[in-house]
């Protein structure tokens, strides 16, 4: 790779760190829609948000991938995650973090 290209993706990279930027965004909650379905709320504004699953018998991961455009919590917005089988007693993991992600249910 040649010296500018490299300049380039680090200020890209660099820009992308503040404000705006699209990649993994936190799961600020999550509750049960449907046996197979969940609902997850995460601050992305209308960004656009794609989700990835990573199923097990003991959890399920998953990663938002979004353009954050504002932390506020009037831009948290619902995303649909259907499960290939009914969560259980399985734990939500957030893809970013790593974590528990934390239910929103009672």
């Amino acid at each position: 790779m040649n010296i500018a290209v490299a300049c380039l993706l680090t200020a890209f990279a660099a820009g992308c760190a503040d404000g705006e930027g699209r990649g993994p965004q936190r799961i600020e909650g999550w509750s049960v829609s449907d046996d197979d379905e969940l609902i997850l709320w995460v601050d992305t504004c209308d960004g656009d948000p794609e989700t990835t699953l990573e199923e097990s018998d003991a959890e399920v991961v998953i990663t938002v991938v979004s353009t954050k455009r504002s932390s506020d919590d009037d831009c948290q917005e619902p995303v649909t995650v259907v499960l290939s089988q009914p969560l259980g007693d399985r734990e939500v993991a957030d893809g970013k973090t790593g974590d528990k992600a934390p239910s929103m249910e009672g």
